[in-house]
């Protein structure tokens, strides 16, 4: 195919192509959604630093000498608060979120841009070169459960994964909840919104172990839905969420939460 046959879109700071007239892999309507995220993996990452800077300051400014077990397990802190993060794109269709988080979000280390589609996988590959960021984002073409899964081991989870996928995204929380790594960020968004909102609420009931009300408030009843669904799943493995930003916007809701371990407030959660 002929190079000058690709069209050229910018969004924030990535550039994406496309063949022709063709923009199956862009949803505009989704901006403000990336933007929004973009700005709260930047959060999430200065978090992370600060955390680090004054886990570092403790260390140094005690003045009294620790034990050399304490002092290792503090700058095994440090390190883990420190190093640059790994974020997951489970759905990643022309990633467009991938090559932005390679480009707007500061101190990543590795981005796996994952994709079910042959045309997608090609896709990505095709604007990772345009953007210039093959040391950052790698294509992944594989079933995104699957991936997820095969994170699942503590050294190989996700400081942050992303799931926006069309419709629910209740096939993918069990295996999205192991692979995100201990205070790591989960973000979730959601257009399922017939069901969650109590048009079909049978068909809640079988995604989310719940049934809605169909009333003036059912945006806020379906955020708490879905909070509460990725919780039992993270409750299942003696982990717990930490809702962080839950918003309402046109046709979907988007949550961002924090995944936690601890038996006893994985309980306490139920409550």
């Amino acid at each position: 195919m002929q190079t000058q046959d690709y069209q050229e879109l910018t969004e924030g700071l990535a550039k994406i192509t496309f063949l022709g007239s063709s923009k199956a892999f862009y949803n505009p309507v989704q901006e403000f959604n990336r933007d929004l995220t973009v700005t709260v993996l930047r959060q999430f990452v200065s978090d992370r630093l600060e955390e680090a800077k004054n886990l570092k300051e403790l260390s140094n400014g005690n003045g009294e000498e620790e034990p050399a077990s304490k002092r290792k397990r503090v700058e095994l802190k440090v390190f883990k608060k420190d190093e640059p993060i790994r974020i997951l794109d489970a759905l990643s269709a022309s990633g467009l979120r991938a090559l932005r988080f390679a480009k707007e979000v500061p101190n990543v280390g590795y981005i796996c841009a994952n994709d079910f589609s042959d045309n997608a996988v090609a896709s990505i590959n095709r604007n990772v070169k345009v953007n210039g960021v093959e040391n950052i984002v790698t294509s992944n073409f594989g079933d995104a459960v699957e991936v997820m899964m095969a994170h699942r081991g503590i050294d190989k989870r996700f400081h942050a994964v992303d799931l926006d996928p069309y419709g629910s995204p209740s096939l993918f929380l069990d295996s999205a909840v192991q692979a995100v790594s201990d205070e790591g960020l989960l973000m979730i968004t959601c257009t399922d919104m017939a069901s969650l909102c109590g048009n079909t609420p049978e068909a809640c009931y079988n995604k989310y172990n719940a049934i809605p009300l169909k009333h003036k408030c059912c945006h806020e009843g379906a955020l708490r839905i879905l909070l509460r669904c990725i919780d039992s799943h993270a409750n299942r493995y003696g982990r717990y969420i930490e809702p962080l930003l839950s918003v309402s916007i046109d046709f979907y809701i988007r949550v961002f939460v924090k995944i936690h371990t601890g038996q006893i407030h994985a309980k306490d959660s139920v409550t």
